[in-house]
C-alpha cells in the first residue's frame, strides 16, 4: 500500500477511533475496542496499554489485543523491564509515541540480540513498535505500545506522527477516567462506611493518607485540639495514642477482617475521652482500570456527641436481660466498668459477669469487637434529642 493509500484508510477510521476514545472513562472495556482499532487503523500487529506505577518500573493493569494471555502474562511479570527500548522511554518526553526503528538509540540488529526479543518477542513475530507515555499523575504512568511483525515492516514517520495526532485524546479520556474512577470509588467507601456505624468517620487510604472526611467529623475535629489533620493525615497530640493509632491503622489496612481496639483520646477539662475506632473498610472486590484505596475507615465516637443506645432495641436484637443491655450501652458509650456498677448499686464483679454474657450472646471475644457491633447496629438512636438524622453523613 503506498503512502498516499496508508493515509487515505487511516483518515477513514480516523472518526470511528475518536469515537471509541471517548467511550473508555466510563466503561474501561471499551480500551479493547480503541486498541484493536488502531491495530486495523495501523496496519500492526497487537497492541497493549499499561497502566503503571508512578516510576513506570511495574505493571498494575493491563489490557491487550492480539496477544496470548499466558505470553502476555510473562511480559507483565517480567519481559516488560528486559524490553532495550524501555530504558532510552523513561528518558523521552511524555504525551506521544516513539518509533523503536527510527527514534531509539539500540539499532535493529542489536534488537535482535537482546534476551526480549530471542526469549519473548521472537516467537510472537514482534520486532518493530510504536511505544511512549501516554498519560502520568501523581500515582499512575499509562504507556500505550503498538507492534509490528517483520513481514509488516517498520512503522513509516509519516503514519507515526499522525498515530500522535490521537494522544492528546488518549490522555484526556485518561484524565476523564481517572476522576470518574476517584469519585466513583469515593462515593462506594463512604456509602459503606456510613452503613456500618452511626458515628463521624474519615476514609484512608493505604499510606494512611485521608481522602474523605466526613462533615460530623469536621466538627468533632474542630470543636478540640488533641485531634487533627496535619499534611493529609489524622494526628493526635498524644505520643502513645499516636503511636497506638499508627498500629491500628496499618494492621486494619493488611487484615480484612481486624478488629481494632480503641484509641482513647483523652481532652482538658473532660474525664471521657473521645475514641477512635479503626476498621478495614472491606470494600467488594470488583475489575477497576484504576485502584482507588479508601482501605480503612477511622471512626471518631465524641461523648460530647450525646450519642445513644435504645437498650430495649438491644434487648430484642441480641437476647439481653434489662441489666446487660444496660452494661453493653454504657461499654460502647465509654463508661468504665467501676462507673457502671455505682450507677447501678452493684459490684464490680457483678458488672463483669453480666459483660461476659453480653459477649458470649453476641457471639464477640473481645471488648473492642463488642463495641463495634453495638455502635454499628440498629439500636443507635443518634445525637441531640435522640434523633436520628436521615444520614449518618
Amino acid at each position: 500500500m503506498s503512502e498516499k493509500e496508508t493515509l487515505l484508510d487511516y483518515a477513514r477510521k480516523l472518526p470511528e477511533l475518536l469515537d471509541q476514545i471517548y467511550r473508555t472513562p466510563t466503561d474501561p472495556g471499551q480500551w479493547d475496542g480503541l486498541l484493536s482499532g488502531l491495530v486495523e487503523a495501523s496496519a500492526s500487529r497487537s497492541a497493549r496499554l499499561l497502566v503503571m506505577d508512578r516510576s513506570a518500573s511495574s505493571v498494575h493493569f493491563s489490557t491487550k489485543v492480539n496477544i496470548d494471555d499466558d505470553q502476555h502474562r510473562d511480559y507483565v511479570s517480567h519481559f516488560v523491564n528486559l524490553c532495550p527500548w524501555r530504558p532510552e522511554l523513561a528518558e523521552k518526553e511524555p504525551g506521544r509515541l516513539y518509533n523503536t526503528f527510527h527514534e531509539f538509540s539500540c539499532k535493529q540488529q542489536a534488537f535482535y540480540r537482546t534476551e526480549f526479543f530471542n526469549d519473548w518477542a521472537r516467537h510472537l513475530d514482534i520486532e518493530h513498535g510504536l511505544c511512549g507515555t501516554v498519560y502520568s499523575d501523581s500515582r499512575y504512568t499509562v504507556q500505550l505500545l503498538l507492534q509490528r511483525t517483520g513481514g509488516q515492516g517498520a512503522f513509516p514517520m509519516f503514519l507515526t506522527r499522525e498515530i500522535n495526532r490521537l494522544v492528546p485524546h488518549v490522555r484526556q479520556a485518561l484524565h476523564l477516567s481517572r476522576a470518574f474512577s476517584v469519585q466513583q470509588q469515593e462515593n462506594l467507601s463512604v456509602m459503606s462506611a456510613a452503613q456500618r456505624a452511626f458515628m463521624p468517620f474519615m476514609l484512608l487510604n493505604r499510606e494512611g493518607e485521608g481522602i474523605y472526611t466526613c462533615p460530623r467529623t469536621d466538627s468533632v475535629l474542630d470543636s478540640q485540639p488533641a485531634i487533627a489533620i496535619r499534611q493529609g493525615r489524622l494526628w493526635v497530640q498524644c505520643r502513645q495514642a499516636r503511636q497506638q493509632l499508627s498500629r491500628e491503622i496499618c494492621r486494619a489496612s493488611i487484615d480484612p477482617n481486624y478488629v481494632s481496639e480503641p484509641v482513647l483520646v483523652f481532652r482538658r477539662g473532660c474525664p471521657v475521652p473521645v475514641r477512635l475506632l479503626v476498621e478495614p473498610l472491606g470494600m467488594p472486590d470488583m475489575p477497576r482500570f484504576w485502584t482507588e484505596d479508601a482501605i480503612v475507615a477511622v471512626y471518631l465516637q465524641d461523648p460530647q456527641d450525646h450519642l445513644d443506645l435504645d437498650e430495649g432495641l438491644m434487648e430484642r436484637l441480641f437476647g439481653l436481660t434489662g441489666a446487660e443491655a444496660r452494661v453493653g450501652a454504657g461499654l460502647a458509650l465509654g463508661k468504665d466498668i467501676q462507673a457502671m456498677a455505682d450507677e447501678a448499686g452493684v459490684t464490680v464483679n457483678t458488672v463483669r459477669t453480666q459483660l461476659k454474657s453480653v459477649m458470649a450472646k453476641t457471639g464477640t471475644r473481645r471488648q473492642a469487637e463488642l463495641v463495634g457491633l453495638l455502635l454499628r447496629s440498629s439500636a443507635v438512636r443518634g445525637v441531640n434529642q435522640g434523633q436520628v438524622p436521615v444520614t449518618g453523613l
